[in-house]
């Protein structure tokens, strides 16, 4: 029986965080394409790039096979920068495949315009998935992974990989293929994992934000002393810079009222998927106006943390970073709720 595949469709929009997948099946895109007589992609960036100059691509008229217009980053147009290629692919070039690649998705208008006359393809954990189904996907990927690299490793390991790593896919792609190569086709265990993974510095400070957010304060404290002790300590700056940029979004989402939605957060902060919608989830569980006021406070810890008084505590310059930060802390949990 001969199997015959699905034409060529005149748009793709493939995202997600799993950003080997994403580009995978771009390659698979690119050398179909080439392989049915088409030209070498050309290739754009929505940021620097209006969409009505796209559009104008797009439908010019090819003489040597099908074009292969490839726009990265798809994800920074708004809802009205996307309204020339919303109305384009009401009746797009049939000699001509767009392929929208983002990490995030596009604007829901583009992505049902896409829906309708072509194909889209999301690769990672859904951006509104549950913290616990989030955790799951990043498991699974990781034993995945290690298998697709000719290894076996228990959930409960890949679960300490994900803690370590953190929430990135392609991080822990790269991880599976060195622990399923340090294997040697034994099971990857916690010993091997503790011998070759290293931590990623911002992996417990989004642990510290989210304890902050939920008022757990033993966590938090808990987590200040994990990121301070021991050879896989935190530098302060890492983890200010990494609770600045989320109780940015925060306060963005507040300020956005109750129309907010993770896209319109992405488009404001620059936060894409995931951390889009976690800052949305905790603007709405916290006090009115509570993201600003922690915002102003991390303002005041960078210069703590540079020009403080207190740097001369303790037996060395670092000792007064961390009582600082430990400082900060104590408000952020007060702040959050007030």
């Amino acid at each position: 029986m001969s199997q015959t595949r699905e034409p060529l469709g005149p748009v793709y929009a493939i995202w997600g965080e799993d950003r080997g997948k994403v580009e995978r099946a771009l390659h698979r895109l690119q050398q179909r394409v080439q392989s049915e007589g088409g030209m070498p992609p050309e290739s754009s960036d929505a940021a620097q790039t209006p969409a009505a100059d796209i559009v104008a691509a797009c439908e010019t008229l090819s003489f040597g096979g099908t074009r292969l217009i490839v726009v990265r980053g798809a994800d920074a147009w708004r809802a009205d920068d996307a309204t020339p290629l919303v109305a384009y692919l009401a009746t797009p070039n049939p000699a001509t495949c767009l392929a929208l690649i983002s990490d995030g998705a596009v604007t829901p208008k583009l992505k049902a315009a896409v829906e309708t006359v072509g194909t889209v393809l999301m690769f990672g954990p859904d951006p509104k998935a549950r913290r616990a189904d989030r955790m799951k996907w990043f498991v699974d990927h990781t034993v995945a992974e290690c298998h697709r690299h000719g290894a076996k490793i228990p959930a409960a390991v890949a679960r300490e990989v994900v803690r370590l790593v953190g929430e990135d896919a392609m991080a822990l792609t790269h991880e599976a293929a060195k622990l399923a190569s340090a294997a040697a086709g034994a099971p990857i265990d916690r010993e091997l994992v503790a011998a070759l993974v290293v931590e990623n510095p911002e992996a417990k400070a989004y642990e510290l934000a989210d304890a902050v957010v939920a008022g757990n304060r033993a966590k938090v404290y808990d987590l200040l002393d994990e990121l301070g002790v021991g050879d896989k300590r935190t530098d302060p700056a890492v983890i200010h810079s990494t609770l600045t940029r989320h109780f940015r979004g925060i306060a963005v989402a507040q300020s956005l009222g109750d129309g907010a939605t993770p896209e319109s957060v992405g488009d404001a902060t620059g936060l894409k998927g995931y951390p889009a919608q976690k800052a949305l989830e905790h603007a709405r569980s916290v006090a009115p106006g509570s993201g600003e006021r922690c915002v102003s406070r991390l303002a005041t810890l960078e210069l703590d943390l540079r020009v403080s008084a207190f740097g001369d505590l303790g037996r060395s310059g670092d000792d007064g970073r961390r009582f600082v930060l430990e400082l900060a802390a104590r408000d952020l949990l007060g702040l959050i709720r007030h």
